[in-house]
């Protein structure tokens, strides 16, 4: 096989969309009202319990006097309307990166959709960029590049329009977040109750109009699963080293971020989210819950379309162990495999070909949720963080393009 010998640059390039939140409920993502500066308009319009509140406080860009975005959520084990989250470009989003190459066919396999799947995607047609056995850490922020590898590598000459990555299934997230007055609302001085220990919706402090993440006071980090999985009553109450919350609603010792007006970012610091299952469903859910692991996924494909930023993409994933084998029980998940489709982004490699770089985007690839505590909404409780998927887009330079990136 003829194979071209070239410079390679990799590059993690985070583009940010200030004006936009979008939120995913009902299995649509819409775009929540925000100003030009990325801060999430609070009001108190909605239609759902009249004049005496509307319960979530926020609305859709597309029809920003009804502030009534609901979603539904369990609440010690009972489904009820627990406000509004939405997803953010993060200010930081650190994952580990163990293998990054490019694939001629399509790695997906469908897979038996139960706890016990072993069909796992097939990378036999792709080819290794970098391959790190201890991994590397990268941390993606907005605007900025950050070399993943640096040198020469040798790679097969030919088209490959799949991208795909293991990743550690812990993803870190750093972040701020501003919450503003709807202009002309009638909310009159909202405050949103952050993380405070011990602390209370009726004697509360560290509340504010802007959010961020940080560690508890005795130094553990706030967790969250991708399927938001509580503590199992009697059972696992760890993942991946990492304790899980009890419950995340009810007072601020439970709230996943903090809030302020002075001290911003006092104590910013990482939040968890771990990647324990691919599934709607969580195992354990509700106070005092016992997991059920006949609910627990491992492996999924997100179809085209399930991110308008990015309309023609579709994605594939699998969890899976240290060795690399698919995850066949949650608590024996380390790593997960990410694949991605874009029909309009396909690597081609020819003898011009002279470097890459590879932009990873994370567009709302966070989620935070605020719950009004009662039918008045200048009181609101940060409730709830989730880390998502990210997005990579490649761009190559050939000789006769004399530094131009395609």
């Amino acid at each position: 096989m003829k194979k071209l010998f070239f410079i390679f640059f990799v590059f993690n390039i985070f583009y940010i969309t200030p004006s936009f939140a979008e939120t995913y409920i009902g299995g649509n993502y819409v775009v929540c009202a925000a100003n030009a500066d990325g801060a999430i308009y609070v009001n108190d319009e909605g239609a759902n319990t009249g004049n005496s509140g509307d319960l979530s406080s926020f609305a859709y860009a597309s029809d920003p006097n009804n502030y009534d975005l609901i979603a539904r959520g369990i609440v010690n084990g009972n489904p009820e309307d627990v406000g509004a989250s939405c997803d953010i470009t993060p200010d930081n989003y650190l994952l580990k990166f163990f293998k990054l190459g490019f694939c001629k066919e399509d790695p997906y396999r469908a897979p038996i959709n139960s706890a016990s799947n072993t069909i796992a995607n097939d990378i036999s047609s792709c080819v290794d960029i970098f391959d790190n056995s201890a991994g590397k850490e990268v941390n993606i922020r907005p605007g900025e590049e950050v070399n993943l590898l640096e040198g020469e590598i040798i790679l097969p000459l030919g088209s490959y329009p799949y991208m795909y990555a293991i990743l550690d299934n812990v993803v870190k997230i750093k972040h701020s977040q501003k919450y503003v007055k709807a202009p002309g609302g009638s909310v009159p001085d909202f405050e949103i109750l952050g993380y405070k220990e011990n602390g209370t919706a009726s004697n509360n402090t560290n509340k504010g109009k802007t959010c961020w993440t940080v560690k508890k006071d005795d130094g553990r980090h706030m967790v969250e699963t991708f399927t938001s999985e509580l503590s199992e009553s009697g059972g696992a109450t760890t993942l991946r080293g990492y304790d899980l919350p009890l419950n995340y609603t009810g007072s601020q010792r439970r709230a996943l971020f903090k809030c302020g007006d002075a001290n911003i970012n006092a104590g910013l610091d990482y939040f968890v989210t771990i990647f324990n299952s691919i599934s709607y469903t969580p195992m354990c859910e509700g106070q005092n819950c016992t997991r059920d692991e006949s609910e627990f996924r491992n492996a999924g494909k997100a179809d085209t379309g399930f991110n308008p930023n990015f309309p023609k993409i579709s994605q594939s994933y699998n969890l899976l162990k240290g060795d690399y084998t698919i995850a066949t029980d949650p608590d024996d998940v380390e790593k997960m495999l990410w694949v991605q489709d874009d029909p309009d982004n396909i690597i081609n490699i020819t003898e011009n070909t002279v470097g890459i770089k590879l932009n990873f985007k994370t567009n709302n690839a966070m989620s935070m949720g605020v719950q009004q505590l009662s039918d008045d909404d200048d009181k609101l409780l940060a409730t709830r963080i989730k880390g998502k998927t990210i997005f990579g887009q490649v761009q190559t330079k050939t000789r006769r393009s004399r530094g131009a990136w395609r």
